[in-house]
């Protein structure tokens, strides 16, 4: 009964990998998607997702409906490789997503496809030529060999992970992407950890290693299978929503005060706190009674200001509430535009 629930979660997962990977195809060929870097990350994420989802889904049909449990080289490759491909995926996800221009990144950029090739090369090494059809070894040192490549390969998707996410999330101000990047870090290395900790029990005989008897596995299909809902759904509010709720199809509004202001923070890059300063600086409150609001120091405040006059390109104040009521203006005419073609 589980195994038959698992293998109908890996089927669930697979088409909406697919529904993923249809929707970011679709908003790629629409004119005015927004950024395509990210979308091309999303992309590549969920074929990866796809993959994984097609492996075990075909592993699984091997040994329920026709009771094979050998797996030649290739499979065996795939399977060692599968899982990092997708957290390398997943890390250049994050970046794209943030797009930080911390340079402290630029080295992580650079090392990352170096570092995630290397080690996949020796983990699908060690998987085709130290273990058997039965994902079995003849010697104790080829067990260890892999046990500790796959130890290696999970602690490198967590560093990178954290890494990204430490050195680059206060740049980014949209909550729903903070969600949603929290959300699937978490899920996602907990699930490579999850199979690292698996290929250790198969190696010390207390799991065995096929599908079929090792109920261990479907841990990962529940896992990935919300990973790939809750990309859909990011997808879809993110970005695929205009593609279908074009300006023809919506009625116009005029946009809030706030929402201009979020809308500034986020095309400048603004950070969540810079973002609470420029929307207080805009209603007319001191630096003293920035502070206050905010309980923080008003040097904190000061140097926030000096931040968010560099992001903005200005210089004083005066050209600060300039810019968000030009933008509210700009945003009038469009609506009123909008209306007239309607």
């Amino acid at each position: 009964m589980i195994s038959n629930t698992i293998f109908l979660t890996y089927t669930i997962m697979s088409f909406l990998s697919l529904q993923a990977i249809t929707l970011v195809l679709m908003v790629l060929r629409h004119n005015e998607s927004g950024n395509t870097k990210l979308m091309k990350a999303t992309r590549n994420f969920v074929i990866v997702s796809l993959v994984l989802g097609l492996f075990y889904y075909i592993s699984f049909y091997r040994e329920l409906v026709l009771g094979h449990f050998a797996y030649g080289r290739f499979s065996r490759g795939l399977d060692a490789v599968i899982f990092y491909a997708m957290g390398y995926s997943w890390v250049k996800l994050i970046d794209a997503t943030i797009d930080s221009p911390n340079p402290k990144l630029v080295k992580w950029r650079k090392c990352a496809p170096k570092v995630f090739t290397c080690l996949m090369i020796l983990s699908a090494a060690a998987y085709m030529f130290l273990l058997n059809d039965y994902y079995a070894t003849d010697h104790a040192w080829e067990e260890v060999t892999v046990v500790i490549l796959e130890g290696i390969l999970g602690i490198t998707v967590v560093v990178f992970t954290l890494a990204y996410m430490l050195l680059s999330f206060g740049d980014l101000a949209d909550g729903m992407s903070r969600a949603y990047i929290i959300i699937v870090s978490i899920l996602m290395n907990f699930n490579n950890l999850w199979n690292n900790v698996i290929v250790c029990f198969v190696f010390i005989k207390i799991v065995s290693p096929t599908i079929l008897s090792s109920k261990l596995y479907g841990v990962t299909s529940v896992l990935i299978l919300i990973i790939n809902l809750l990309t859909v759904i990011y997808i879809y509010k993110k970005d695929f929503s205009p593609f279908f709720f074009g300006p023809k199809e919506m009625r116009p509004r005029p946009l809030s005060e706030e929402e201009v202001v979020d809308m500034i923070a986020e095309s400048h890059r603004l950070t969540e706190r810079e973002r609470s300063v420029l929307a207080l600086a805009y209603q007319g409150l001191t630096n003293p009674d920035i502070a206050e609001k905010l309980f923080i120091s008003r040097h904190t405040v000061k140097r926030h200001m000096h931040n968010i006059f560099e992001k903005l390109d200005v210089s004083t104040r005066v050209e600060m509430i300039r810019l968000i009521q030009s933008q509210i203006t700009l945003e009038e005419k469009e609506n009123v535009r909008t209306e007239e073609n309607h």
